[in-house]
């Protein structure tokens, strides 16, 4: 089972890849006019990043990672980028 949740996870998270190098091409409000139904790259990072909370979630069941490590790792990161980046980490600390 944590074979399929892994394989999964991969794709999900490989997906959102997808949609970010569709932003940055394209723009967060274009769409691909031969989707159907016709969904703007913000629409589509939503669903995808959904679908990679959702198999975090599933990782975090499987592999006992407790909310508090995770947050944690978050926290950490965000101090990464207020270092060594110009993102502003402000709000998404909340």
């Amino acid at each position: 089972m944590d074979n399929e949740i892994l394989n999964i996870a991969q794709e999900e998270f490989a997906e959102c890849i997808m949609v970010i190098s569709k932003i940055k091409r394209f723009g967060i409000d274009s769409c691909h006019p031969f989707n159907q139904p016709i969904k703007t790259n913000k629409q589509h990072l939503v669903e995808e990043l959904g679908d990679a909370l959702a198999m975090i979630s599933l990782l975090q069941q499987e592999y006992e990672l407790s909310n508090k490590d995770l947050h944690d790792a978050k926290h950490a990161k965000f101090e990464k980028l207020k270092k060594w980046s110009s993102i502003n980490v402000e709000k998404a600390e909340l």
